[in-house]
């Protein structure tokens, strides 16, 4: 599912549409009457503006015009902080109309303004929409770079508000990216400071993005359980809008899930709630689900209806991406029915719009279906040659995923070492003031008593608190090398395993086996590799110190398999984590914790991972 449509930016952006009304033409007439009796320019300037934001969403032409005259009023009394608020608004207007350049003009220029006033609070507010313009045209690394730019400044200002919201854009840009450690990251710091803040309306939008992360990574019963949060945040301030499309999210998991019934209700209401708005994107988004959900079933023909009234809404918006995962279904579902020609023209259609958007995750999946549906019209030269793009495309998403797994981990790496420098320069710069402070305090008794006694101990004292400093640094430091470590260990089996699948699906189909046999072997022995395990080890006891000596002198019969285990609980993982890591699946993971608190004597109504977090 795609995540973020451009009513989200256009809302996310602010500029949520106003509804023409009696109302708003009353306000006009009373700004209009305030300009024409009153003598100061930036008075007239500043309603004018207000002029401007009234009719921006149904009458551009008399926005364009009370802004050039708010323009005007602003430039001739030289007024720097009013012609700053102008060009944001005038920003506002051309992105309104599409002319995206345009509006990054004026938004340059109203940051260039707000600096030349000293106004570095709002220049960082309006270089946050910049940001937003160039992750939306996909422009991540400097959107990126803005916010890294913005955040000290939120900071210094202690602008919880705008802070929180920077590090949900971070965690979009990590979505974007691929980098999904990191995206959750960013997504739960702007989750801690809009709770701070009690800002139910902000704390849905995190927890709505948490739940897409992991989704994405396909940890559906994580994503349902904070679905769920987000929706209950949602519906304090009755946004039913977002309630309808996270309703969407959370009933795809439970399909994933097979969760079905469960899964009809929330789609219930989502329809509802959508033709309730007339929320179009969301109807169709509802119909699609609701035909998935009919697909896993076998209900085939209901499924079809449903994927037809997904497909007509999507065309109608011009939504290709969309269009395509319809067309796809609906092949997929014809092929079920046995209907293959019916299937093939379906497919095709698919194929052509992922040709257009070039979008490898859609060719990939129509190459396949293409394959299995000429398979069954016995058209096996076509098929094998479906099926080999569909492998080629498989393998080049395959690599660009590896790729950008070891990229994010050295991008993790690389930024807890630039924090932890942080944290150096930091201590350093408390320890030469508290230097001076007592070196002040030391020269003053030392005159009092004639005598250096008090110096000695102070300079004991320093050294003792700098060899703590000194140690409690190492000691995050190496906490943070140890979670690198088993992140890293963890990708790299979860790779092997993948690759090592892949050589077994081609050596059934390959007439020399002997070649894929023996990359098995050499897959299996780095799988099963001590170095690496004693490497981690090494790590493990440098931060948890006597943890295994502990371990086997209250629990003597202890194996090294569930010292393994115990020691990775001790890191609070993720069971998908661990399972990476020790080479086993996950619910070989659940009968492992199942077997050790046997073996521990550990009640029901106990927690291993408290247990072994007090070891």
């Amino acid at each position: 599912m795609k995540t973020y449509s451009l009513l989200t930016w256009l809302l996310y952006f602010g500029l949520i549409v106003n509804v023409w009304s009696q109302e708003n033409q009353k306000k006009i007439d009373s700004i209009l009457q305030i300009i024409s009796q009153t003598k100061i320019d930036t008075v007239a300037a500043r309603n004018y503006l207000e002029l401007s934001d009234l009719t921006m969403y149904n009458d551009p032409n008399k926005t364009l015009e009370y802004l050039e005259k708010a323009q005007e009023l602003y430039h001739k009394n030289n007024n720097g902080k009013g012609v700053a608020k102008l060009y944001a608004q005038k920003a506002n207007y051309y992105y309104r109309l599409g002319k995206i350049d345009s509006a990054r003009h004026y938004l340059n220029n109203s940051v260039d303004q707000s600096l030349e006033i000293g106004d570095t609070l709002r220049a960082s507010v309006i270089r946050h929409n910049i940001g937003i313009l160039d992750h939306y045209q996909g422009n991540t690394e400097s959107a990126n770079a803005i916010m890294d730019l913005n955040i000290p400044v939120f900071k210094k200002f202690d602008d919880s508000l705008h802070l929180g919201n920077a590090y949900l854009l971070k965690g979009k840009i990590g979505m974007t990216n691929g980098f999904f450690n990191i995206a959750l990251l960013e997504t739960q710091k702007a989750l801690k400071i809009h709770e701070a803040l009690h800002d139910d309306f902000r704390m849905a939008e995190d927890l709505f993005q948490i739940g897409t992360i992991y989704q994405t990574t396909e940890d559906h019963e994580k994503a349902i359980s904070i679905f769920e949060e987000s929706i209950a945040h949602y519906q304090k301030v009755e946004k039913d809008q977002s309630h309808a499309q996270v309703l969407n999210y959370l009933a795809d998991s439970k399909i994933k899930l097979n969760q079905l019934e469960s899964a009809k209700q929330d789609l219930a209401l989502a329809l509802e709630l959508s033709q309730k708005l007339e929320y179009t994107s969301n109807i169709a988004r509802t119909y699609f689900n609701i035909g998935l959900l009919e697909y896993t079933r076998e209900a085939y023909p209901d499924a079809i209806t449903d994927f037809e009234s997904s497909l007509n809404i999507w065309e109608e918006m011009g939504s290709p991406y969309n269009e395509a995962t319809s067309l796809l279904y609906l092949g997929r579902t014809k092929q079920k029915l046995g209907e293959l020609q019916q299937a093939l023209t379906y497919i095709d259609r698919s194929l052509k719009i992922g040709k257009e958007l070039q979008d490898p995750e859609i060719l990939a999946k129509v190459y396949l279906a293409k394959a299995e549906v000429l398979e069954g019209l016995k058209d096996y030269d076509a098929a094998l040659a479906n099926f080999k793009l569909n492998k080629s495309i498989s393998d080049s998403i395959f690599t660009l995923k590896r790729t950008k797994a070891t990229e994010e981990l050295k991008t993790i790496y690389e930024t807890e070492k630039k924090e932890q420098q942080i944290v150096l320069l930091e201590q350093e710069a408390k320890v030469s003031n508290l230097q001076k402070l007592l070196l002040g305090v030391g020269l003053g008794l030392s005159l009092l008593v004639l005598g250096f006694g008090f110096y000695g101990i102070r300079q004991k004292l320093k050294r003792n608190k700098l060899e703590k400093e000194k140690v409690d640094a190492e000691l995050a430091f190496k906490k943070k090398e140890l979670t690198t470590h088993a992140l890293h260990l963890a990708k790299k089996n979860e790779v092997l395993e993948d690759l090592k699948q892949k050589a077994e699906v081609l050596k059934q189909g390959d007439g020399s086996k002997n070649g894929y046999q023996q990359l098995i072997r050499t897959i299996d022995f780095d799988l099963q590799d001590d170095n690496n395990w004693e490497n981690f080890s090494r790590y493990f006891e440098e931060v948890h110190k006597d943890f295994n000596s502990n371990v086997k002198a209250k629990f003597p019969d202890i194996t090294a398999n569930e010292l393994r285990l115990l020691a990775l609980l001790k890191m609070n993982l993720s069971s998908k984590e661990i399972a990476n890591i020790l080479n086993i699946s996950q619910e070989g993971i659940k009968k492992a914790r199942y077997r050790l608190r046997k073996k521990l004597n550990i009640p029901t109504e106990d927690s291993l991972q408290d247990l072994v977090l007090s070891l």
